[in-house]
């Protein structure tokens, strides 16, 4: 590569390479000045996110590839780069209040920082070197995320769980790769995919575990078991980074291999994920109803979310146009809706005292009614329910599958998200008519402004959502 060209495609990431700089000065600065750095390392935090978030909207307008094609800065990994980025900026706002006596503070604010570098180089990555290695910085240092509460024994048995899984399933995606490569001499997804043969044993291996990890880390079924242990072990900030921005990396990796440059209509890879997508949805759901706490309750819930986004990806499959768009404003309505139910949750608890079960919500009416009305609404969202930016998400999933005559998903995926209701309106019932049973913390400033800003969102995008769908069918129109 010349050196004008490399050069060239350095400036490109800048958005990226702000956040791994970023992370880096915030440990050197944690190392240097121990009064007082929380503030100082919070605050360098969000304006790097804002800076980042601002620089990658010219992505919109102007995409770029960069590093002979390794990488392409266009408008699908913008729309996805925004999910990440709302997630990152949510996430440190809510760590304020919640881990505010946690002593190693700038190591925690910068390993945010570099996962959410890795999940701008994966929605990015146009080979599997380069999706590798981001999905490597966006995996580790999560792992370290999800046990980072020392003093929870929980939250040391989710990062250990999460390492030795993860590994696994980094093993498994590392050697499907090699057997592509193997198969067809190329680590580029449009030559891999071009080059199908279902006679090939190599091909067809490869990619079966190139599937399986990607299915990993969506938390989709089978491969789902980790989802509930490490959510609720983990730091709620966290949990809820995992479950909105971890999540759609996941979603980004899988839809860059299956719709890079060619029509695999043919592949029969639908009749697979048609099965996973049934199976996510009625696993996530009926165990989502048998949960005692509302962060395991919401894990399952996040497994059923995966079954409703593939819905999408397959109508896509099928031959409708329209429905990869469909999946991306899912995702980002489920950012959304998520990160507010989680969000309630933070600002409920804090690092040694978590509010994770139905009798601790108790009475959140009579206490705190404008954070039970927010907490109504992120669930309603979160069920489907009018006029909330979920409502229109699920919408157009199960029209996708409509219009691609899959009916049967449909229907499958409507009773689903009806059976859902009921665990998301129990969460309402005690916090509206059980009569208070524990005390509550006192008024957060910093987690009170994010619910509210994140239930403005989600009311605002269900009664206009006309923009929101016109950028997700913008992102979609990069394939």
């Amino acid at each position: 590569m010349e050196l004008s060209s490399l050069l060239s495609s350095t400036l490109s990431i800048i958005p990226e390479l702000v956040l791994v700089v970023t992370s880096l000065v915030i440990i050197l600065v944690g190392t240097i000045k121990k009064d007082n750095i929380s503030s100082y390392n919070y605050f360098i935090s969000i304006l790097s996110v804002c800076l980042v978030f601002v620089l990658n909207l010219c992505r919109f307008s102007d995409p770029a590839v960069a590093f002979s094609g390794a990488l392409s800065l266009d408008t699908f990994s913008a729309y996805f780069n925004s999910i990440f980025l709302i997630g990152a900026f949510f996430t440190i706002l809510l760590s304020k209040d919640y881990m505010e006596d946690n002593e190693n503070i700038s190591e925690y604010l910068a390993l945010i920082l570099l996962s959410t570098s890795g999940m701008m180089f994966i929605a990015s990555a146009k080979e599997f070197m380069s999706l590798f290695v981001g999905f490597e910085i966006m995996s580790i240092a999560v792992y370290i995320l999800s046990g980072f509460n020392k003093k929870s024994i929980q939250s040391t048995e989710s990062g250990i769980k999460y390492l030795v899984l993860g590994g696994f399933s980094s093993a498994i995606l590392l050697f499907g790769i090699a057997l592509l490569y193997g198969a067809t001499g190329s680590i580029y997804f449009k030559d891999i995919i071009s080059a199908f043969n279902y006679q090939s044993v190599l091909y067809v291996s490869g990619s079966i575990m190139v599937l399986t990890g990607f299915l990993f880390k969506i938390g989709a079924a089978p491969l789902h078991q980790w989802v509930p242990d490490i959510y609720e072990g983990a730091p709620t900030p966290i949990t809820a980074f995992m479950s909105v921005a971890v999540k759609a990396a996941g979603f980004a990796i899988l839809l860059r291999v299956l719709f890079e440059g060619v029509n695999i209509t043919h592949h029969g890879v639908s009749t697979a994920l048609l099965v996973v997508s049934i199976l996510t949805m009625t696993i996530g759901n009926i165990s989502a109803i048998t949960q005692k706490s509302i962060k395991r309750m919401l894990a399952y819930s996040s497994i059923a979310h995966a079954g409703y986004a593939l819905i999408g990806i397959i109508a896509q499959l099928n031959g409708e146009p329209n429905a990869l768009s469909g999946v991306l404003y899912y995702l980002y309505a489920y950012t959304l809706m998520n990160m507010g139910a989680f969000a309630i949750l933070c600002y409920l608890g804090r690092e040694n005292r978590s509010f994770n079960d139905y009798e601790q919500i108790s009475g959140l009416w009579q206490r705190k009614p404008y954070t039970a009305i927010c907490l109504a609404i992120f669930m309603f969202s979160l069920a489907g329910i009018p006029p909330t930016i979920g409502f229109f998400a699920k919408y157009r999933i199960f029209l996708s599958a409509v219009e691609a005559q899959l009916y049967l998903l449909a229907v499958i995926g409507i009773i689903n998200s009806v059976i859902s209701a009921y665990y998301y309106l129990k969460v309402l019932v005690y916090a509206f008519m059980h009569k208070e049973q524990h005390t509550f913390e006192p008024y957060k400033p910093i987690s009170v402004m994010s619910i509210v800003i994140l239930s403005i969102g989600t009311l605002l995008f269900g009664l206009f959502p006309l923009y929101s769908i016109q950028l997700a069918i913008k992102a979609a129109g990069t394939f």
